[in-house]
């Protein structure tokens, strides 16, 4: 498990998730994305159960990636700005 998905909620609290890569097709991670964007909830698969999560009930993610994708490989939407550095 290389990748972590942090969910911070609305009420302060949040939750991480570790998981596998779920696809190593470009175009298919492209598909997962942009599905995501349009959806209403987060469903996650999580030993053994099954999480819904509205997305309105969370005020931001945050996902680590082991290595930065390459260049021309990311699923990230066209209009994502790459290459940011958090700033306090």
């Amino acid at each position: 498990m290389d990748r972590v998905l942090t969910l911070h909620f609305v009420d302060g609290s949040r939750l991480a998730f570790d998981f596998p890569e779920q696809t190593s097709h470009q175009h298919a991670r492209q598909i997962k994305v942009a599905d995501f964007l349009v959806s209403k909830h987060l469903v996650i698969e999580a030993e053994g159960s099954v999480l819904i999560f509205p997305v309105t009930s969370i005020k931001y993610m945050a996902l680590s990636l082991p290595i930065a994708p390459r260049k021309g490989a990311t699923a990230l939407p066209r209009h994502a700005i790459v290459g940011a550095r958090i700033r306090s």
